[in-house]
């Protein structure tokens, strides 16, 4: 569970949880984070979780991290999902391709924060008395 202690992970839930409160619980609006913010912290959290699916339900443990084509799978079917199929199925959806960008900056952030391997520091010996 290493992956949801993350200052990446715990900084982009939070955000999101604030901006929702904000927007939803107490009507208070901010016009660019309220187009924006949701897509660039969604991926990392989705990803996050995958992620933490993939260690534990699947053992593969905590030095398992998600291959570029796994993100990139991931990203594109959530951008299918939300911004071609939806708006599709119904009118209180629309395709905004900038959301596909934000979308996309967020897995970026997601591969190259979070699911990063874990440097081992070189003085580091954990035999040593």
């Amino acid at each position: 569970m290493k992956v949801l202690t993350s200052p990446a992970f715990i900084i982009c839930a939070l955000l999101f949880i604030i901006h929702q409160v904000l927007q939803k619980g107490l009507d208070i609006t901010f016009p660019l984070a309220d187009r924006y913010l949701d897509n660039l912290l969604t991926m990392p959290i989705v990803l996050s979780l995958l992620l933490v699916e993939r260690q534990y339900l699947f053992k593969r443990g905590d030095a398992y991290r998600l291959s570029a084509l796994q993100v990139i799978v991931a990203t594109v079917f959530i951008m299918l999902i939300s911004e071609v199929i939806f708006p599709l199925l119904s009118e209180e959806f629309t395709t905004d391709w900038w959301d596909v960008v934000f979308l996309g900056l967020g897995s970026l952030l997601f591969y190259t924060t979070i699911n990063t391997i874990p440097k081992k520091r070189k003085d580091y010996n954990p035999h040593a008395r």
